[in-house]
């Protein structure tokens, strides 16, 4: 597992500023896990934040688990759009973008600017995001 999480922070060490538009596939894993797979991801069923930290989607209840803090988030979850996520109001768009190795990875991204989010643990051990700066250079299907 710890080799899986160190290649998908290796993936995304420089990622380029560009725009673009994608289309969403999404299909679930039938008996080997319990988490959503999504097409064209490299990674299977982890998506990164903007700097890396790993994520993935229950495919049972659509909720966020957090490999940092082996928790799931059950605030945080898929939409029935599929592609899409709310953690409170704020909804965030999951899409597969180039790492700097040239591969496709599923990444989280602010729906509105498509800007890469942030999602650092507070305090009390809660997920916050923050809105990056950083534009994804999207993956074509």
């Amino acid at each position: 597992m710890k080799s899986k999480i160190a290649i998908a922070a290796l993936l995304l060490t420089a990622l380029t500023a560009c725009g673009g538009s994608v289309e969403f596939n999404l299909s679930f894993r039938s008996g080997d896990g319990p988490f959503v797979i999504w097409a064209g991801n490299s990674n299977r069923d982890q998506v990164v934040d903007a700097n890396n930290h790993v994520f993935s989607f229950f495919a049972d209840s659509g909720c966020l688990y957090n490999f940092q803090t082996g928790r799931k988030n059950r605030n945080f979850c898929l939409t029935s759009a599929g592609d899409t996520a709310l953690y409170g109001g704020f909804s965030v768009r999951i899409a597969n973008v180039h790492s700097s190795a040239g591969i496709c990875v599923a990444a989280l991204l602010d729906e509105v600017t498509g800007h890469f989010i942030d999602i650092e643990i507070d305090s009390l051990g809660r997920e916050v995001i923050f809105v990056t700066g950083l534009h994804a250079d999207f993956c074509s299907v």
